[in-house]
Order: C-alpha cells, then sequence, then structure tokens
C-alpha cells in the first residue's frame, strides 16, 4: 500500500468522506488505462493522474488480504457499448479484449478517500495490484481474472527441460538475435479482414507464420499481434484484430521460429545458440 498520511487517517478518524475505487490499466505496450466508478473524473494530485468517468461500468469481487504465498485474486466485471473505446482513436473495448489487447496487462486498483468529491489531498490507497490472467469477453460484458504476481512461483522448475524443440523463445537473450534486426516493412492493401491481413509483404509464404505484427501508423498504432500463419501478401492473425486497419496503414512483419534445428540454423543461422535435443529417443514403454 502507499504510506498513509497524516491527513488520510484524520479523514478516516472522522467518519464523513466520499470514496471511489480507481482502475489503472498497464498494457503490454506502455499505455495506461485510468478509470474510476465515481459520476465525474477524479485527479490523483500527487500524480496528476485523470480516472475518466466515461467509459465501461466496472463491477469487482472483494479485496481479501492474508498472510502467506496463496494466490490473491480479483474478478473485475465490465459492461461497454460499442462506443466506448480503450483510447482516442483506438479499439473499441469488448472487441479489444477479444483480440488479446489486455493479455498479460497488469492491473492496479487504488481507493480514493476524499473529504469532499474531487479532494484528493488525503492521498490514494492501493488495495490490489496484479496480472491480468483470463479474460473472457462476451457481446456486453466482460469478465478479468486478474492475479498477484505470487502466481509466478507456481512456474515449472526448472524450466530447463530435456525436449526435441528448442527451449529458448525467439529474440530473448538466450537467443541473442536482436528483434530489432529482423523487421520488414508493409503496408495495408485491399481484401483485409479482421481475421486476414491483406498486405504487399514480399516474403516466402511461412516466414512469418508463428511471428508477430507491429502497427507503425492507423488506429492500431503500437499495437502487436500474433501471426498463425503467413501465405504471400496475407497475414492470417492468431485471433482477429480488434478493428480493420485502413488502406495504407503501415506496420512491420517480424519473422516466426517453430522452435526446431532445421528452423535454427537455416533460417536464422543461428544453430550455436540452439537449445534442444533432437536427436534424444522418445520414451517408450515396454509391452
Amino acid at each position: 500500500m502507499k504510506a498513509t498520511s497524516d491527513a488520510l487517517r484524520t479523514l478516516l478518524a472522522s467518519g464523513q468522506f466520499h470514496m471511489a475505487d480507481c482502475y489503472s490499466f498497464i498494457l503490454a505496450d506502455g499505455r495506461t488505462l485510468r478509470y474510476t466508478t465515481a459520476d465525474a473524473p477524479i485527479t490523483d494530485v500527487a500524480t496528476g493522474n485523470v480516472f475518466a468517468a466515461s467509459g465501461p461500468f466496472f463491477q469487482r469481487s472483494k479485496v481479501k488480504f492474508q498472510i502467506g504465498v496463496q494466490v490473491d485474486e480479483l474478478d473485475i466485471a465490465l459492461s461497454a457499448r460499442p462506443d466506448d473505446l480503450m483510447y482516442q482513436n483506438g479499439p473499441a473495448w469488448l472487441p479489444a479484449l477479444r483480440a488479446g489487447v489486455l493479455d498479460g496487462a497488469e492491473v492496479q486498483l487504488d481507493r480514493a478517500f476524499m473529504a469532499s468529491f474531487g479532494n484528493t489531498s488525503a492521498g490514494l490507497v492501493t488495495l490490489f495490484y496484479g496480472r491480468v490472467v483470463e479474460v473472457d469477453a462476451g457481446r456486453t460484458t466482460a469478465t478479468l481474472k486478474v492475479n498477484t504476481h505470487l502466481e509466478l512461483l507456481n512456474l515449472q522448475w526448472p524450466w530447463r527441460l530435456f525436449q526435441p524443440g528448442c527451449s529458448r523463445t525467439l529474440f530473448d537473450a538466450g537467443c541473442t538475435l536482436a528483434k530489432s534486426s529482423f523487421p520488414i516493412g508493409a503496408t495495408v492493401t485491399g481484401g483485409s479482414s479482421l481475421q486476414d491481413l491483406h498486405t504487399d509483404y514480399a516474403q516466402a509464404s511461412g516466414y512469418a507464420s508463428l511471428g508477430t505484427v507491429t502497427f507503425t501508423s492507423g488506429v492500431l498504432d503500437g499495437q502487436s499481434f500474433a501471426i498463425k500463419a503467413q501465405v504471400g501478401g496475407v497475414l492470417g492473425m492468431l485471433v482477429p484484430l480488434p478493428v480493420l486497419p485502413a488502406l495504407g496503414d503501415t506496420l512491420d512483419v517480424y519473422p516466426g521460429c517453430d522452435k526446431t534445428q532445421a528452423t535454427c540454423g537455416g533460417k536464422f543461422s543461428n544453430l550455436s545458440h540452439f537449445q534442444g535435443e533432437p536427436y534424444v529417443p522418445v520414451p517408450e514403454t515396454a509391452a
């Protein structure tokens, strides 16, 4: 929690104050979305952050505090209209959720205590901080499951396993390849849909399969999406895009890796950093 000020202690002791929940969603691309459940916007005087009152309607489960390493959870339900945009000129909330924009996002829940509405001089108290682990989006509503970072203690250990495929992730420190060396620029052409993005990408079919695309202009500027398969200039998205990009929007396309020895050596010339065991015999059961 943030340090409780003398002003906040005095305010709470008086028994007369206003309260409002304030949500901060920190997306993977660095954007931060701020909303409040109050009827009007709230400004945190300590940071200058403004929590918007327009947009989706939020409801949440109770927050509890306990000693130990049990993973705490917060369930957030939201209702959104088609014209509720995540940010200015951005995608609508529900299509964006279905497209995975909040996958892995950080969520901070603060509570504002105010002597008079809008007076946040007493400070905000952080009630919960965690990471989005599950999103279920329907036509008008969605639910988010947020877990504290203690969940990371449940990761498989040791992470290094004997397996045919490479245990590294493309462009990570062990792979050593620099992602900045691999983008190939492309432009959106006619005939695109939310699922299949038509571009002038000129690499051979399959080069960008399992890769990613990052938009560098237009309504999706700065957002990245996974590519399921690439055939010519058509990029098949792993999940549908939240909004259809305009003709002429630009993007960077990054190659994908299927973690096989052949791809590591033939496609990336990086066999010295391949970390797989393709020649280990597969497990067999004696009959």
